[in-house]
């Protein structure tokens, strides 16, 4: 729960450059879709409260962003400590994009992540 009386959900957002995670959060927050998107250095942030009718509870959203470059990647480790949910993104128009959500980016949650985090890809 924090100040606002919202609970809160940490997200991060994973895959590699150019698969459009920028664009995603963009579209979610703002409503907004840039096709003329820069990547992201390190990383960004986020957040968007919701409240939900049914719980009559407000929630909120802090999502991070992280950078998909390979110089990057040792940074994002860091980002998954707390986090609640994993999206994992792929480009279906590359499919190596998609054998790096395989073979990099889920390894990669199974061994730094907290073991009850929600993963969706």
């Amino acid at each position: 729960m924090n100040s606002n009386g919202a609970s809160s959900c940490k997200v991060v957002l994973l895959g590699e450059t150019g698969v459009g995670k920028t664009s995603i959060i963009n579209r979610y927050i703002n409503n907004v879709y840039n096709t003329d998107s820069m990547s992201t250095s390190g990383a960004s942030f986020a957040a968007k409260t919701m409240f939900f009718e049914e719980y009559d509870k407000n929630h909120k959203f802090e999502i991070w962003d992280t950078a998909g470059q390979e110089k990057f990647r040792s940074l994002t480790k860091m980002f998954y400590k707390d986090a609640a949910v994993a999206v994992l993104v792929y480009d279906i128009t590359r499919k190596g994009s998609f054998e790096e959500v395989k073979n990099y980016w889920l390894p990669q949650l199974k061994e730094h992540a907290p073991k009850k985090i929600s993963k969706f890809y």
